[in-house]
């Protein structure tokens, strides 16, 4: 049954089960660049590029002529049996590009069997060097790597544990660098040295030698609005994890392919990991597709152990997939995507500071690149949160969708329970007009969603 309305625009009680139970959802019709179209003619402006995938933008035919050719040579091979020529380029490709020592890839559907897949590799790391022991991960929160049960597990949102705590893995939790809420009188001078103590402290109290790994995003997500380490905090946690033996693991899929201006986030930051989990804009939303990088010295061991890693998938290096991620990468390299984000990222950063930090409730604009993320407060001096219950964030979002503008949202990252923010993240194509038409629309919403808030 459908809703009152224009005929076949909404689909409210059709078959597919919607993640959000309470709202329509307008249907998609086609989009071009920056911008979709439903089926109504409403164009939106892709802020976020779905959720900061959509890389090369909506409607690339450049992109879907290249997959629409692969499809026709072949789709589909058993990972465990064949490699394709495509899968083998766009390995090549990517562990030309990456942080050094980082040899081999893997590919996979999501970032959370990406995440799954670093952790088991590094897990069985760790068995054939014969220090079984090592069981435990440590991540930090706030953070995200994934939806599966052990990726969310890795996840610091305390409110997943609501539903799913009885099934979640016990983790090891450090904090993670958030320049908002760190509480230092200068996050730039002195964050590295703080965080890096608090995660000292951490491995110290679990001992060393019983942890496998320890997993980070570069620039954390939705889960701290884009938040930037301090200085040095990559180099002091690396050293740290060198000296007791932990594999590190760096979690890209959000951050990685150009987003912070830099294909690799983790160049910008100075870390060199031990396996690198990539996803979202490798393919740009043109095929599902995650990548798991490792080093050659540690694949090595395996072949010399067990034989090989104990990790397969049904579209474990299947070649529709890999051949989207080619297309994508060619069409960075041919059109320089990663200089024109870089360029186009230092204005945007500067729009969203100049036009949003004046605004009544907006406590803090922060990110790199096209990469960024806004935080809403009851009180700006105090930092004080919005309570939950307010549901701040959700009105906003409804009030931008219907100005045509699509974000991404967060809660909980202040206190576990409260904290509204925005993520934002175009398609690396947007231009500056069009930056310049986001941030405008972006203010005006926020001008006067809050103006009729009581």
């Amino acid at each position: 049954m459908r809703d009152e309305g224009r005929q076949g625009v909404r689909y409210p009680q059709g078959n597919v089960l919607l993640r959000n139970l309470a709202r329509d959802f307008p249907v998609v019709t086609h989009g071009q660049g920056v911008h979709l179209f439903d089926a109504t003619g409403k164009r939106y402006l892709d802020a976020s590029a779905g959720a900061l995938v959509a890389s090369v933008g909506h409607g690339n035919r450049e992109v879907v002529d290249r997959i629409h050719e692969q499809l026709l040579r072949i789709a589909y091979v058993n990972g465990t049996h064949f490699t394709t020529e495509v899968t083998e380029q766009l390995a090549s490709r990517l562990c030309a590009l990456a942080p050094p020592g980082l040899e081999r890839a893997a590919f996979l559907g999501s970032g959370s069997e990406a995440v799954e897949a670093a952790v088991k590799f590094a897990r069985q790391l760790c068995v054939e060097r014969g220090q079984p022991q090592r069981t435990k991960v440590v991540t930090r929160v706030p953070g995200y790597h994934g939806n599966t049960l052990y990726a969310l597990s890795l996840s610091g949102r305390p409110h997943y544990k609501q539903f799913f705590g009885p099934m979640l893995a016990e983790v090891v939790t450090t904090p993670a660098p958030y320049p908002y809420r760190s509480g230092l009188e200068d996050y730039e001078r002195d964050g590295a040295e703080h965080y890096a103590r608090l995660l000292e402290e951490t491995l110290l109290r679990e001992g060393p030698d019983t942890i496998a790994a320890f997993i980070a995003e570069p620039v954390i997500g939705s889960s701290a609005g884009a938040a930037p380490p301090p200085p040095g905090y990559f180099e002091r946690v690396s050293a740290l994890c060198r000296k007791y033996g932990i594999l590190t693991i760096a979690d890209e899929v959000m951050c990685g392919c150009g987003r912070t201006g830099r294909f690799f986030a983790s160049d910008l930051f100075d870390f060199t990991p031990d396996l690198l989990v990539l996803g979202k804009g490798i393919s740009g939303g043109y095929a599902p597709l995650s990548a798991l990088l490792v080093r050659q010295a540690h694949l090595e061991e395996m072949r010399q152990g067990s034989g090989g890693f104990m990790h397969a998938q049904t579209y474990l290096q299947a070649p529709a997939m890999t051949a989207a991620g080619l297309a994508v990468l060619d069409y960075y390299e041919r059109h320089d995507l990663v200089t024109h984000a870089a360029r186009v990222g230092a204005h945007f950063q500067r729009r969203l500071r100049e036009t949003l930090l004046p605004l009544p409730y907006v406590g803090s604009v922060q990110g790199v690149g096209l990469m960024a993320g806004i935080e809403f407060v009851e009180d700006i001096e105090s930092r004080r949160p919005f309570p939950r219950s307010r549901k701040v964030v959700e009105g906003l979002m409804a009030e931008l969708f219907e100005r045509g503008l699509v974000l991404w949202s967060n809660t909980g990252h202040a206190d576990g329970t409260n904290g509204d923010l925005l993520m934002l993240g175009p398609p690396l194509v947007i231009t500056e007009a069009e930056v310049d038409a986001l941030v405008d629309t972006l203010a005006q919403g926020i001008n006067h969603y809050f103006r009729r808030e009581p």
